[in-house]
């Protein structure tokens, strides 16, 4: 996703071979604001600081895309951008020859989708012009379109090929900004794939569109028509993005899916489940749901078929049994509970929580003159009058 408010500057891709390249490697670890002074605007080296700069910031989430000689835009950031671990999440959905990205930004969910051994022909449309070039330059295998998404030249592009329905699949990952704040409603989205939603399913076999992790679930079901499946993406135990899925055939019911997409682990369901009684006793094990998990409503369904015990408190399980390692939770041993914050006698480092108190994570910490910690935590649990004071101890 790229937006036409950030240009682009000083990313020449026709003056990359393999002697500038050495040059990059051979300058990496010098001060880009030293080399800057030194040889100014002057290409070829004004783009290859650039890539250096790029190095330096994105190196954990691009180091592959570097070591193939990718070449990187500048005047943009690039956090929104997918990484090639969630971009390879979206691989699974395409089973067709042909393929459209209607919105392909740098490039990376293209490049994932290229490489899938379906792929005949991908066709990417970019609004930002410089960015549409880099693209040339760095997917030459793809049909670029500058310039925003347009239905009817996607149409021309079909005919050029002779494409059948059943043989293209689309993906979009719209602009979530709308003057200048960012939405997280999909009929605020650039390009609308509310308004486009029945002329591209009649155009393709499949749909495949990213939207903010915190999209409504619930409004898109009811806004988006034949919808299959809805993928919930966590990377690192962070929920990342949410994936719609739709198809030129009806559907009965809604499948939910929640993938990491560090090791492609998943959990499905057929729908978001009912909510547990709950109870107000902790047992021996305290399990608390990653926020890709609470954000697919499935920590329900694990619970029914894992046998814990829902908490009056958030989204917390308990159980006497000890779970087996997930990436979709996390385990704490329960060591003691506290009735008042003026009976805890705890020292050393804690990870400190509030849930459902006014009382802050960090009142806490400072009252209690705890450090910052990780394997140990203090919850602090309030459900209107009730509350458990509790220290756990994280199990990996």
């Amino acid at each position: 996703m790229a937006s036409v408010d950030h240009p682009l500057s000083g990313v020449n891709p026709e003056v990359f071979n393999d002697d500038l390249w050495a040059w990059i490697e051979s300058n990496s670890a010098i001060n880009t604001t030293e080399l800057r002074l030194k040889y100014g605007t002057n290409e070829p080296y004004s783009s290859a600081i650039a890539q250096i700069e790029a190095k330096n910031k994105y190196a954990g989430k691009f180091r592959e895309l570097f070591e193939e000689r990718w070449v990187f835009p500048t005047g943009i950031g690039l956090e929104q951008s997918s990484s090639l671990k969630t971009a390879a999440v979206k691989s699974r959905f395409f089973k067709t020859p042909y393929s459209a990205d209607l919105c392909a930004g740098m490039g990376i969910d293209s490049k994932t989708i290229l490489n899938t051994a379906q792929s005949l022909k991908h066709l990417c449309f970019e609004q930002n012009l410089p960015l549409a070039h880099l693209l040339k330059h760095n997917l030459p295998a793809a049909d670029v379109i500058p310039g925003a998404f347009d239905i009817g030249k996607l149409k021309d592009w079909i005919s050029e090929y002779n494409i059948a329905s059943d043989q293209l699949t689309v993906y979009l990952d719209p602009d979530r900004r709308s003057s200048n704040k960012k939405t997280f409603s999909i009929s605020e989205g650039t390009p609308n794939l509310i308004e486009l939603q029945r002329e591209l399913l009649n155009l393709s076999a499949c749909v495949v569109a990213k939207h903010s992790p915190m999209l409504d679930l619930k409004a898109c079901m009811q806004e988006l028509e034949n919808l299959h499946e809805l993928v919930i993406v966590q990377y690192q135990g962070e929920c990342k993005e949410v994936l719609t899925v739709q198809r030129n055939e009806k559907s009965s019911e809604v499948a939910i899916t929640l993938i990491e997409a560090e090791n492609l682990t998943s959990v499905s369901g057929g729908h978001i489940p009912s909510i547990i009684q709950p109870v107000q006793t902790v047992k021996k094990y305290l399990i608390q749901p990653s926020p890709g998990l609470n954000k697919s409503s499935l920590h329900a369904l694990l619970a029914q078929q894992l046998d814990w015990e829902r908490l009056i408190f958030g989204t917390l399980y308990t159980s006497n049994r000890l779970p087996s390692p997930s990436p979709f939770y996390k385990v704490f041993e329960i060591k003691s509970s506290f009735s008042s914050l003026k009976k805890v006698r705890l020292e050393g480092a804690y990870a400190i929580e509030s849930i459902g108190s006014k009382i802050t994570a960090k009142e806490l910490r400072k009252r209690l003159k705890l450090q910052e910690g990780r394997e140990q935590k203090l919850f602090y649990l309030q459900n209107g009058r009730t509350k458990q004071i509790l220290e756990g101890l994280l199990i990996e």
